[in-house]
């Protein structure tokens, strides 16, 4: 299984997430902060607090947000096959 090597945070709210088999790619975040479950991340401070959880290697946050770290893959996936076919979609 591929597991999340890199996480970089941004100031507008993307996420650069890398995985140990090369797909990589950034997740923007702004929309999903209108989110009730994400409504903690909308503080910047906050937001760069993140980490890779060691136990089970999902994206979290120091509030106790969590991101699957499959639904991100799954997510960057879909992002570049969008962009390969050039599809107009913004994700």
């Amino acid at each position: 299984m591929n597991k999340i090597i890199k996480l970089v945070p941004f100031d507008d709210f993307q996420l650069y997430v890398e995985y140990s088999d090369g797909l990589n790619g950034k997740i923007n975040f702004s929309k999903m902060l209108k989110r009730k479950e994400y409504k903690s991340l909308n503080n910047l401070e906050e937001f760069r607090k993140v980490r890779i959880d060691n136990k089970t290697k999902d994206i979290i946050w120091e509030c106790g947000v969590t991101m699957c770290k499959n639904a991100t893959r799954n997510m960057l996936i879909l992002m570049n096959e969008v962009k390969s076919l050039k599809l107009p979609i913004n994700l």
